[in-house]
């Protein structure tokens, strides 16, 4: 019934959504089961490690301009994965560790990284075929375990996909 619309919505609305897209096409991820993080970071030289402790990224200690991704391995694989893409953006999009950033700085750079994480976790070109057959009342569940996130990732990426229903003007209750 939506598939032209859905087919619109997927297309990149921004210079960061653009770019996630054509990388996943160019390593081959297009379908939510091939989102491999891991082999995503060693197509960049950056080491995934889990620790005890607060998720982050930071240099290699002991090879020069290469990173570590460390993960929080107390946390559920589908948070481990947000940290990890969150983390991942941090690293392509922020040129290293910046300790000396202002407030609205740091806030800035969060925001882009937690919407790298949401182009490279949940891309709209991936969700936009699971829905033809979906309710919108089982839609988020579903996202959230094709994608492996946490149901609060995937509903507010498919809040997303209604808003930009949306704004075409197509009637967003199904």
């Amino acid at each position: 019934m939506f598939l032209p619309f859905f087919q619109e919505i997927c297309e990149p609305q921004t210079w960061m959504e653009s770019r996630v897209y054509m990388l996943l096409r160019h390593l081959g991820m297009e379908e939510p089961e091939q989102i491999d993080l891991h082999r995503l970071c060693e197509t960049y030289g950056i080491e995934i490690i889990e620790i005890n402790g607060r998720s982050r990224a930071h240099e290699h200690p002991t090879l020069k301009n290469r990173y570590i991704i460390a993960v929080d391995e107390r946390l559920e694989p589908a948070y481990q994965r947000v940290k990890i893409a969150h983390e991942l953006g941090h690293l392509l999009l922020h040129e290293g560790v910046q300790p000396q950033s202002t407030t609205w700085m740091i806030d800035w750079q969060e925001s882009q990284a937690n919407h790298f994480a949401e182009h490279l976790l949940l891309p709209f070109f991936m969700i936009s075929p699971l829905l033809a057959d979906c309710s919108r009342f089982d839609a988020p569940a579903l996202l959230a375990q094709r994608f492996r996130v946490p149901l609060s990732m995937a509903s507010r990426r498919f809040d997303r996909v209604l808003a930009r229903l949306h704004a075409r003007g197509v009637p967003v209750f199904w």
